[in-house]
């Protein structure tokens, strides 16, 4: 049986050195307060990439979020121009087959007709319905975007304008 620690995200200082683990840094080392109080020193270690990326990446989300939104909006105005084309084929095929019953067209031929017409409509609940839906999705889209921006706005401009550096993604990753 081994008795060797493996390094894990949450330990004692003891468990990290009997791992063999480098140790954390103890308090005030590294880029905690000068003890004389005061700002963080600038440092530029070369995480532009990384800022940038984040950047990238934080108006990408933007963007898709207002792209699926305009695509919603687009749906719902196909659906509502495909609703009203199915309407008036609905009142076509209706007025046809009232045609055709005053000129004594078999019975079996005008409600076929008649029965054509009212699936056609019955289509069109289906159809109000998914207009409907997609143009509250493309409003979620929108509230998305825009929360996204309210939430991480500040956020991704102090990234973009702050005198220090980012830490590292990998900083954070076994906090």
């Amino acid at each position: 049986m081994s008795t060797e620690v493996e390094p894990t995200s949450v330990q004692t200082g003891a468990e990290v050195a009997a791992s063999g683990a480098p140790d954390l840094p103890a308090p005030g080392e590294g880029l905690d307060a000068p003890d004389s109080g005061g700002d963080l020193p600038v440092l530029h270690g070369g995480r532009i990439v990384d800022v940038i990326a984040d950047a990238l990446t934080f108006t990408l989300v933007i963007a898709r979020l207002a792209l699926a939104a305009t695509a919603m909006r687009l749906l719902s105005q196909a659906v509502k121009g495909a609703y009203a084309y199915v309407e008036d084929c609905a009142q076509t095929v209706d007025g046809l087959a009232d045609v055709a019953a005053a000129l004594a067209v078999d019975d079996s031929v005008t409600s076929a007709h008649h029965d054509a017409a009212a699936v056609m409509r019955e289509s069109l609940e289906l159809a109000d319905a998914l207009s409907a839906e997609a143009a509250e999705m493309s409003t979620e889209f929108d509230n998305a975007a825009r929360d996204h921006e309210s939430d991480y706005g500040d956020v991704n401009e102090a990234m973009q304008t702050g005198p220090y550096d980012v830490a590292e993604r990998e900083y954070y990753s076994n906090r």
